[in-house]
């Protein structure tokens, strides 16, 4: 049977194709070996060609950044030199949300993104942005915000960037650049027993669990917020789904136990996808309504310390550690990623310090054993170089061994001379 590449058709069409491809000059004729130099005189001497006439795609930084290879243009290098603030921070919010990104941290992104398109203009172009107008800015905010605050704007400037720079829409040297401000380590107060007694007893059954709740548990308030009925498990843990959709298990202790219980008995039965938490009108609770309800008992006990759902975080995290948990469980309870902030639970937290350094203490020591009557002073120490046969009763003898070896050298010297 005769194939289709044997037609005449056929090969005429394929004779043809080279030579459609071989009439172009800067073709890849153009990369073959000169034997006879006729590529050298189509270009210049080297000592002629100017600084920008010789462009070349890997090596030439003019070209790399005008978005120019070998006279064509790239539209998404084009577009790096363009594109404004809004456009980026909406690509750069879609992008998150492909990559499976929470809603609340692309919120928080959205948020620093639209602060800066704000204070530099919505087109203008992110590539045109300088180190010296964002350290201004940054400047600029700490009137307002606290350094924590702007170390998390720094975070998201530069995520912002570094994911712009990935993705080829622009450059964005100055938000890839910023370096992380110094922030102050403060001392981390943790609630005392007196109010937390103070606050359960002005607090109602449903107050009192999600206290107890935060206080033997440290969630954050988003996942006390997100526990549903089903979550409640028969071990009497907790499946918690914290940062990331990341899942979980927190045990819970008896007490927070009974309170939720107590407080199961009064909601009434649901299906397992209701969340356990529920407003006056029988809605779920937010972040915002634990926050009020916090409020108002701080208001009722009138109690001096913070009281907000991180304070209760902190909380459990310094009385975890000093009643003898370890730093690992700790991370595994709390949902961090790393010991980085449990270490720093355990630096700003450790009130044991103070028990060691009440055991340990030299003023302490010192005024709780005074000398007693006709006790004698302790000797004082030997000098440098005593030692045994070398001390304070050692004196005389090492002298007299001095003399004797200076009148041996001298009878020696002048036995020698008179022979």
């Amino acid at each position: 049977m005769p194939r289709a590449s044997d037609s005449p058709a056929y090969r005429a069409s394929d004779s043809q194709a080279p030579a459609t491809w071989a009439s172009d000059p800067e073709g890849s004729d153009a990369w073959a070996s000169d034997p006879d130099g006729a590529l050298d005189d189509r270009w210049p001497a080297p000592t002629e060609r100017a600084a920008d006439s010789y462009p070349h795609p890997a090596t030439d930084p003019a070209s790399e950044g005008d978005g120019r290879a070998w006279g064509a243009t790239d539209p998404i290098r084009s577009l790096t030199r363009t594109i404004g603030l809004a456009a980026a921070l909406e690509a750069f919010c879609a992008g998150k949300a492909a990559e499976g990104l929470s809603p609340r941290s692309i919120v928080w992104y959205r948020m620093i993104g639209e602060r800066l398109a704000g204070r530099f203009g919505a087109e203008r172009p992110v590539d045109s942005l300088t180190p010296t107008e964002l350290r201004t800015w940054l400047v600029e905010l700490r009137a307002t915000l606290s350094p924590m605050s702007v170390a998390g704007y720094v975070r998201g400037l530069r995520a912002f960037g570094n994911w712009l720079a990935r993705d080829g829409l622009a450059v964005a040297r100055a938000l890839r650049a910023l370096a992380n401000p110094r922030v102050p380590r403060r001392v981390i107060e943790p609630l005392s027993d007196a109010d937390l007694r103070h606050l359960l007893a002005a607090a109602g059954e449903r107050d009192a669990a999600v206290v107890l709740l935060l206080l033997d548990t440290g969630l954050r308030v988003s996942e006390v917020v997100g526990i549903r009925l089903g979550d409640l498990r028969r071990d009497g843990g907790i499946k918690v789904t914290g940062k990331g959709d990341a899942e979980r298990i927190v045990p819970v202790g008896g007490t927070a136990r009974r309170a939720v219980g107590a407080y199961l008995a009064a909601r009434g039965p649901g299906g397992s996808d209701e969340r356990l938490f529920l407003n006056q009108a029988d809605q779920p609770l937010t972040t915002s309504g634990v926050s009020q309800l916090l409020r108002r008992l701080r208001r009722r006990t009138g109690i001096s310390a913070r009281c907000n759902p991180h304070t209760f975080r902190h909380t459990f995290a310094h009385n975890y550690l000093v009643n003898g948990g370890d730093a690992l469980s700790l991370q595994r309870i709390l949902g961090h990623s790393s010991l980085d902030m449990v270490k720093r639970y355990v630096r700003l937290s450790d009130v044991d310090l103070a028990g060691r350094h009440r055991s340990a203490s030299p003023a302490d020591r010192l005024v709780a054993h005074p000398p007693q009557m006709g006790e004698r002073p302790a000797p004082p120490p030997p000098r440098w170089g005593g030692g045994s046969g070398h001390g304070a009763g050692s004196g005389a003898h090492s002298r007299r061994s001095t003399g004797e070896t200076l009148r041996w050298t001298a009878r020696r010297s002048s036995s020698s001379r008179s022979r």
